[in-house]
């Protein structure tokens, strides 16, 4: 059974209300509401991380625990906000924040988590579950642990996924790089990096998406073979698809030396990235029956077209 099987009304209230508590964080104008939003998600969420009805243990566990963490070093942030308004309490907050998104150097949960989790759970974790605490770490980007993080943490996904053997651990590490872009792109302005999450989204759930159903490297399904190669292109950032697009946009408004330690690790990247989009097309068992039917043609002819587009459109606002 997976996920599209266990929708129930309990399934679908717990993800509006882990919508909700996002929306609740990031339109927020205090760290009460803030904190208060995380924990509206973070409960819900619990029960989106079972949607078999079989709880799993371990990831559903670390999960929370780290959750619960990171929270506890808002919360105290924000009661000591007015007593040290530019000192102790800062660093708690970047503390808190940096756990609850897996920020480097308070990384090492997420691979293990999204590893042993289920597609859907592990999809929204790398994707809907960072909206917020990225939001708000654009508010510290200054800060020196900040920036040390970011540069660590595009070396570390770059380099660290070079040895994982499944695809949502690839994509754990992966998440590391192109988190690493997206708080970088705060620097410059927020839309610029809700720009490259809904990109990263679009991207990394094609992937996920498409390799759901089966749970193994090499995909039986042409159109989904089709759907995970083209995201893993995207994810990767090459021309013309969209991830390149972003990547530059980012790259050209950033003066930092942050953003050479972000293009190191993404090309790192461009390496297991290549093994796995050779995985998916010559590993896969329809590889030697290859033929394109009329809705095939359709479907790579629409993510062509939405990504040239795309990509013309971004280019225009870049130099204009």
């Amino acid at each position: 059974m997976n996920f599209y099987n266990a929708v129930n009304p309990i399934m679908l209230m717990s993800m509006f209300l882990v919508l909700f508590g996002t929306l609740v964080s990031v339109f927020s104008s205090s760290w009460l509401g803030v904190w208060l939003g995380m924990e509206i998600n973070l409960l819900n969420f619990m029960v989106l991380m079972n949607p078999d009805g079989v709880f799993v243990v371990e990831p559903a566990a670390k999960y929370f625990v780290i959750q619960c963490v990171g929270s506890n070093f808002i919360l105290m942030g924000f009661l000591l906000s007015g007593v040290y308004a530019n000192m102790f309490s800062n660093v708690l907050l970047v503390i808190g924040l940096m756990l609850k998104s897996g920020v480097c150097p308070f990384h090492a949960w997420l691979p293990s988590v999204v590893s042993s989790s289920n597609w859907f759970p592990a999809l929204w974790i790398l994707t809907w579950q960072k909206l917020a605490p990225f939001v708000f770490m654009g508010w510290f980007i200054s800060n020196s642990i900040v920036a040390f993080s970011v540069g660590s943490l595009a070396l570390v996904g770059g380099i660290g996924g070079l040895n994982q053997q499944s695809i949502r651990g690839l994509l754990a590490y992966s998440s590391f790089v192109h988190s690493s872009w997206m708080i970088l792109a705060l620097m410059k302005s927020f839309w610029i990096f809700i720009l490259y999450w809904v990109v990263y989204c679009f991207s990394v759930g094609m992937v996920f998406l498409s390799a759901a159903s089966y749970g193994k490297l090499y995909l039986k399904s042409k159109g989904r073979l089709i759907w995970a190669s083209f995201g893993v292109f995207m994810l990767m950032g090459l021309p013309p698809f969209l991830g390149f697009a972003c990547k530059i946009l980012v790259f050209l408004s950033i003066d930092s030396y942050m953003i050479f330690m972000c293009v190191v690790g993404s090309l790192i990247s461009m390496k297991y990235y290549l093994t796995l989009s050779y995985s998916f097309i010559l590993g896969s068992q329809v590889f030697n029956h290859w033929s394109i039917n009329k809705s095939m043609a359709m479907s790579i002819f629409s993510i062509l077209m939405l990504n040239f587009i795309g990509f013309m459109v971004m280019s225009v606002f870049l130099f204009v």
